[in-house]
Formats: structure tokens, C-alpha cells, sequence
């Protein structure tokens, strides 16, 4: 039996867990402690609560060119990318402007960010997903897994006496309680945003989730959305290859999905070949084909999955 080593500890406002597989007892802690090391290293560079990081920086000095680092400059960069690829509907900052808001300039080895006046910038959870990407590469394990509060989780090897990790999918409905299931992932980067106590039926409360285009509540029949990344190139994106980049794609596109709604979000998903889930306001279960055959769900649920392509 493949030996496994659990940790956790506190970081990014929630708390990381961290799996292991297959290193001696010595070498699991030395892998956790790599893994601590790059989520806190993240945090502090992204984190908007530190006055000292470089979007605290940014937000407290808008209007001037301030020296950041690579890990700004690189959720930055996709950061970008993705509110283009889908029209707004993820976007990571606020205020006036269009794409000059944040400008970066590479000066040799060092970076450079400008924030545009009246804008503020705050990358949440798409540094969850790229700080998680980068400690499960940094554990050099047969098997990681490294999941920040439970809805950025990112995986990699072989688990614990299984063929596949087991990846719980919350229910954001009061009906249901407990997780609907699991999702059974090899590989990838995993993202859930949503909302909790939903009430089969009713609308999804206003104010829960803001559409970034318009600034107010957003119309959507979404009350969560999951999107599985597995590191390869997809659609009309760029290669998703670059460390941190699978994490990015799975928080950036759940967070626009669950904006846009099933529908327009299924139509975002389309094109981009994205893996995904939607959990609507009516308590349907719809996934993408490929995801589908792959989901394990509690007594009494399985009548509510079924897969939609567009």
C-alpha cells in the first residue's frame, strides 16, 4: 500500500490542506514544509489585507510605476487574458479604464506594475488556484494533492489506494446538506465557486454574485459552477502549460460561468473545451460529456445529472 502523509496549516484566509504520496517519512515533511512555503510566498506577494504586498502596494499608490515580482506579474498576465476571453465576465479589477488599467513593464530581470487612478485590483481566488498549482509541483511527490479551502484543489500522481482522486463536489442547495458526491480526477486543477443555501426553486439571491461588466448583481441561474483543468492546451486559449496556469483557467472560468449563467456559460465552456459542472437554481446537476461519466453522486441525486453539450 502506497504510504500517504497529511498536513495542514493556515494561509490565503483559509485553510490548506496537503497530501503526500509515496516519500519516506523524512521526505513527506520536507515536501509539506516546500509546499507552506510556496502558498505563504504567494500570499504575500498577492494578498490585499498585507498593506506590504504588491497589490497592497498597488492599491494604496494607484497612478505610479511600482516594483513588483514574477508572481504579480504572472496572475496579472492571465488575469488579463481571461476577462478578454470571457468579455468581461471575470475581471479582477475594479474601477474605469479598459485593458491599460493594470500596465506591467519588464525592465531586465525586474518588473514594474502601474495601477490605474481610481481602480483597485484583487486577484482572490485566481491566486488560490495559481498558488496551489505551484506547491503541488513543489512537493515532488509520486502523488499531491494541495486543496486551499476546499474549492481550489489541484492534483497530480497516484493516490492512496485508489486508481484516481476522489474530489468532494459540494451542494450550494439547503435541501441537501452534505456533499452531492465526488468527482474521480487523475490529473488537474480543480475550482468551485459558488454560494451556499440556495433554495430549490427560488432565484438566486441578489447580491451574491456580482457581474463585473455592470458592477451589480449579476442574472444568473447558476448557484455553483466547477471547472477540472488538466494542464493541456484548450480551444482558442493559449498552451496552458506555464506553472500556475491550469489553476488560473479552472478560478478564472468558474467565476465567469457562474456569472453568465448555464446557458451563456455552457456557451463560454464550448468553444474553450473547458471541463465542467453547473449546479442550478432549480437543483439540476448539468455537466460537459466528458465530465459526466466521471461524477459519483449520493442516493436519490443520480435523476438530477445529465450531460449538456452545446
Amino acid at each position: 500500500m502506497t504510504s500517504a502523509r497529511w498536513s495542514q496549516f493556515a494561509a490565503m484566509g483559509t485553510t490548506a490542506h496537503v497530501c503526500v504520496v509515496g516519500l519516506p517519512d523524512g521526505a513527506a515533511a520536507e515536501a509539506a514544509s516546500a509546499v507552506q512555503a510556496v502558498v505563504l510566498e504567494v500570499e504575500a506577494a498577492l494578498s490585499r489585507f498585507r498593506a506590504d504586498s504588491d497589490v497592497g502596494r498597488l492599491n494604496a499608490f494607484p497612478g505610479e510605476w511600482l516594483p513588483v515580482g514574477p508572481h504579480l506579474a504572472a496572475v496579472a498576465e492571465v488575469s488579463a487574458r481571461y476577462r478578454a476571453l470571457t468579455g468581461g465576465a471575470f475581471d479582477t479589477i475594479t474601477g474605469p479604464g479598459g485593458e491599460d488599467r493594470l500596465a506591467l513593464r519588464c525592465r531586465g530581470e525586474a518588473w514594474e506594475a502601474r495601477l490605474a487612478p481610481g481602480c483597485r485590483v484583487d486577484y482572490g481566488a485566481i491566486a488560490k488556484g495559481y498558488a496551489a498549482d505551484l506547491a503541488r509541483d513543489a512537493a515532488r511527490a509520486l502523488g499531491a494533492l494541495v486543496s486551499l479551502g476546499t474549492s481550489s484543489i489541484t492534483m497530480t500522481g497516484t493516490p492512496p489506494e485508489r486508481d484516481a482522486w476522489r474530489v468532494a463536489i459540494g451542494s450550494p442547495w439547503a435541501e441537501v446538506t452534505e456533499s452531492l458526491g465526488y468527482l474521480e480526477v487523475e490529473r488537474g486543477s480543480f475550482s468551485l465557486s459558488g454560494m451556499r443555501g440556495h433554495r430549490l426553486g427560488q432565484p438566486v439571491r441578489p447580491g451574491h454574485v456580482r457581474d463585473p461588466r455592470t458592477g451589480q448583481p449579476a442574472r444568473t441561474d447558476a448557484c455553483a459552477v466547477a471547472i477540472l483543468s488538466d494542464g493541456a492546451s484548450r480551444g482558442d486559449e493559449a498552451p496552458v502549460d506555464r506553472p500556475g496556469e491550469a489553476g488560473m483557467r479552472s478560478e478564472a472560468l468558474s467565476t465567469a460561468c457562474l456569472v453568465l449563467g448555464v446557458d451563456a456559460g455552457l456557451d463560454l465552456c464550448h468553444p474553450l473545451r473547458a471541463s465542467a459542472i453547473f449546479l442550478t437554481a432549480s437543483g439540476e446537476i448539468r455537466a460537459t460529456p466528458d465530465l459526466a461519466p466521471r461524477v459519483s453522486l449520493r442516493a436519490g441525486l443520480q435523476p438530477r445529472l445529465r450531460a449538456t453539450a452545446r
